[in-house]
């Protein structure tokens, strides 16, 4: 049964994890896509990493966080027993450490220039132009398109983009074991309505919600120290949004790191 996952970031520093995980995968899907125009969007998301990744505030932050988890899992070692599915601590601090340890070997600054290339500077700021990309006012991106091979240019897309993958991979792991630590429960909602009370003395960073891919319904979620509430919704024939009816079972989990 293939199953609707919906999260739900409660502060900013999730958000912007999300946000970075969901943008590789746009990265690593419009690699792989074997159509025209292709390059296009690889270029537009390549650039979108480089915005989202250059802030002299991330890799600091990522770092910290690294060094926080590594901690927690150290002292989960000796004083937590593993649940069902749940990962060994062990693994996580492995791979936290090699994280870092990436992390601190590289400089990427604000403003990341790809090292001068020109030409990826130049096809940066046309991006943003009206009209975008375009052969005509373009010629030396003319000739890059029409003379390479299909693997020649993702050979040239993951040079270009190979310091930026390691915020993949940090971002990855913090996600993994936000994921990982969490309270799991089955829940039902009633005409469309859920309300969940939860412990106004701890610190919760994600919501996330399972149910059943074909219902076409989709949640808007509210929450605050002392509960979740949850509304399930529907988009019309118009592309509406109208309140679903539906009695629906789903899980729902809240997780911290």
């Amino acid at each position: 049964m293939f199953m609707n996952i919906f999260e739900f970031p409660l502060n900013e520093r999730v958000r912007r994890l999300l946000r970075i995980e969901e943008i590789y995968q746009k990265f690593e899907h419009q690699l792989k896509n074997t159509h025209d125009y292709f390059e296009f969007g690889c270029f537009i998301t390549l650039f979108e990493i480089v915005q989202l990744v250059s802030r002299s505030d991330v890799k600091i932050d990522f770092l910290q966080e690294l060094e926080r988890q590594e901690k927690k899992q150290i002292i989960f070692l000796d004083h937590q027993e593993l649940k069902e599915g749940q990962l060994d601590p062990k693994e996580f601090i492995s791979l936290i450490k090699m994280a870092r340890k990436k992390l601190e070997n590289i400089d990427v600054k604000p403003g990341f220039n790809f090292n001068n290339n020109l030409f990826l500077e130049e096809i940066k700021k046309r991006i943003s132009s009206p009209g975008g990309l375009l052969n005509v006012d373009f010629p030396s991106f003319q000739n890059w398109i029409t003379s390479k091979k299909r693997k020649s240019k993702l050979q040239d897309f993951k040079s270009w983009a190979q310091e930026l993958m390691i915020f993949q991979d940090a971002s990855s792991i913090i996600l993994l074991i936000l994921r990982n630590q969490c309270f799991k429960i089955s829940a039902k909602a009633k005409e469309g309505k859920y309300q969940q009370k939860i412990d106004p003395l701890k610190t919760f960073d994600l919501i996330r919600l399972e149910f059943e891919e074909d219902l076409n319904i989709y949640p808007e979620i509210s929450s605050n120290k002392y509960t979740i509430n949850i509304f399930f919704n529907q988009l019309n024939e118009k592309a509406k949004k109208e309140s679903s009816k539906l009695n629906l079972e789903f899980k729902l989990s809240v997780c911290w790191l």
